[in-house]
């Protein structure tokens, strides 16, 4: 038991240094870790529903809704109501949300490289083998749970 504790500490830990290091890499952009998640699943996808971009960034619908409101202020985004049922918006980057994005993606990806060169390409995928099967399986015995 002792060293299951131990590791989740240092998962912990390390998550928690990380996710500091993604903060900082995103200081001159002038946008929220969140935001950043938003855009980067909308510069990628091109157009989600609120509903698809909640699950692809993993932000709650109560914290998306800031989020969205932020990036529409700021005109990143633009939403557009489905002609088929007006209840349901589409949202994708504008074109300055566009180009906000690329430039501030190339400087994250560059900061976020040096953290990862501790690892060669093997251990970074052994690490993303390991966590996705440690996160599925908690998953599934929180299910069990309920």
């Amino acid at each position: 038991m002792e060293q299951k504790l131990k590791t989740l500490i240092i998962l912990f830990k390390a998550q928690e240094t990380v996710e500091r290091s993604v903060k900082k890499s995103l200081e001159c952009s002038n946008l929220t870790v969140n935001e950043f998640a938003a855009m980067e699943a909308l510069y990628t996808k091109h157009c989600l529903t609120t509903q698809e971009l909640i699950d692809a960034v993993l932000i709650p619908n109560s914290s998306m809704t800031y989020v969205l409101d932020t990036l529409k202020a700021k005109d990143y985004i633009q939403r557009i109501r489905k002609p088929e049922d007006k209840r349901i918006q589409s949202i994708s980057l504008t074109e300055s949300g566009n180009k906000v994005f690329e430039d501030v993606y190339q400087h994250h990806y560059e900061y976020m490289k040096e953290i990862f060169e501790i690892l060669d390409p093997e251990e970074e995928v052994q690490l993303q083998e390991l966590l996705k099967k440690l996160g599925k399986f908690a998953e599934e015995k929180n299910y069990d749970k309920r």
